[in-house]
């Protein structure tokens, strides 16, 4: 699997939905933060890879508790993102609800977008 290709992709995506008169802020805000989502997949397939490497190897018990300590770190990061990553998704979403109550988005009686 090829992340960074598709990264790309899932970004020329998002890029062409912005040219979309009907996209909303709410909309690009929750891309925004799926973008994120996906680099913080990427960070972990590589701290998985890193792993494999790392035990694959002869190490001491010090080297291995360094380790330890460098991959909580890691991990204690991913977690901060991936809160920021819901409380983005959360606020696209009243974004749109702030805006559907202001000017609805009704293209006729029985429409909505």
């Amino acid at each position: 699997m090829d992340h960074a290709k598709m990264l790309n992709q899932l970004q020329s995506v998002a890029a062409e939905s912005l040219n979309n008169p009907r996209i909303t802020l709410g909309e690009i805000t929750i891309v925004s933060a799926l973008l994120t989502e996906f680099a913080v997949t990427l960070i972990l397939f590589e701290e998985v890879e890193k792993f494999r490497e790392f035990n694959e190897n002869n190490t001491t018990p010090c080297e291995k508790i360094e380790f330890d300590k460098a991959l909580a770190d890691v991990l204690k990061g991913v977690c901060c993102i991936e809160d920021a990553v819901v409380k983005k998704i959360r606020a696209g979403i009243a974004i749109d609800a702030a805006d559907d109550s202001v000017n609805p988005p009704y293209v006729g009686e029985c429409c909505t977008r």
